[in-house]
């Protein structure tokens, strides 16, 4: 095996020469990926003064550099493009959507692939949602109280916290 399983880094031979050309690549490719923060994923034509380090995630009908690289990240390393096919679960900050995503065959930002959430040592949004009926009926109506928990149902409904 010449590299690794996952990321496809480059691997040291036994005995192998200049040892540091293939360390030193294996090191470009980790910094590609980790913390991973790309500038655009609508972006299909490579900028023409890309500042080194720039990723962008490649967007359909790019031409150039980038034909043929749909959904691959594509680094500018100061003298070209290096392109990577993210795995399953890679994440990326979006700079200027100023959001996360997922790849899952294909990049999305639409829904974690989690079943709950913890805050503070505590599990949140790990039931289903609920149905909630809105304020109606009685003998004496309150306006601002309906008012207020209308409100309340339809943030909570918002967060897919309730139905």
């Amino acid at each position: 095996m010449s590299e690794t399983i996952r990321h496809d880094l480059p691997l040291l031979a036994a005995g192998q020469a200049q040892k540091e050309i293939t360390h030193n690549e294996a090191l470009l490719a980790i910094d590609r990926l980790l913390q991973l923060s790309v500038v655009s994923r609508v972006v299909n034509v490579p900028p023409g003064a890309p500042v080194p380090g720039e990723i962008h995630i490649v967007a359909v009908g790019a031409t150039g550099a980038w034909a043929g690289r749909t959904g691959q990240l594509a680094m500018h390393d100061g003298f070209g493009w290096t392109f990577v096919q993210p795995i399953r679960g890679c994440l990326a900050w979006i700079a200027d959507e100023q959001v996360f995503a997922i790849f899952h065959d294909g990049w999305s930002t639409h829904g974690w692939p989690v079943a709950s959430l913890r805050v503070r040592g505590r599990q949140v949004l790990a039931a289903a949602p609920v149905a909630v009926a809105a304020p109606a009926g009685g003998t004496t109506i309150d306006t601002e109280s309906r008012s207020v928990l209308s409100q309340v149902i339809v943030a909570l409904r918002d967060q897919g916290i309730i139905l």
